[in-house]
């Protein structure tokens, strides 16, 4: 509906001789973030949308690889009101880090 939303999302990965594997995750709305109290399910029912943000774990104690070959049902919604519309955000920021972690080893691989 127009209104900006701004949500943090934040990973603890294990070690890369392990796999990146998947130890902590949680999404939720940055401080002073007032977007998502505009969202239509958290007008109808704010605690169970903010739960339910707060619960899922898509990937929780898998191996960062593994996020490749996830491929969730998927709805590129802006808004957090739907479970597919968050594991599409948790896909962006999952390959994301996997890009960049992809990208670090290669250079340190190559300096070695």
């Amino acid at each position: 509906m127009g209104w900006p939303l701004e949500f943090l999302y934040t990973l603890k990965l294990g070690p890369r001789a392990k796999g990146y594997p998947i130890l902590e995750q949680r999404c939720a709305p940055a401080f002073g973030d007032t977007g998502h109290t505009r969202m239509c399910q958290y007008l109808e029912n704010p605690s169970r949308l903010m739960a339910a943000i707060d619960h899922e774990k898509p990937l929780d104690g898998k191996h960062l690889e593994e996020v490749l070959a996830w491929r969730p049902e998927t709805n590129s919604a802006g808004c957090f009101c739907t479970s597919t519309s968050r594991d599409h955000k948790w896909k962006l920021v999952f390959e994301t880090i996997h890009y960049a972690l992809a990208q670090r080893e290669r250079e340190q691989d190559m300096e070695r």
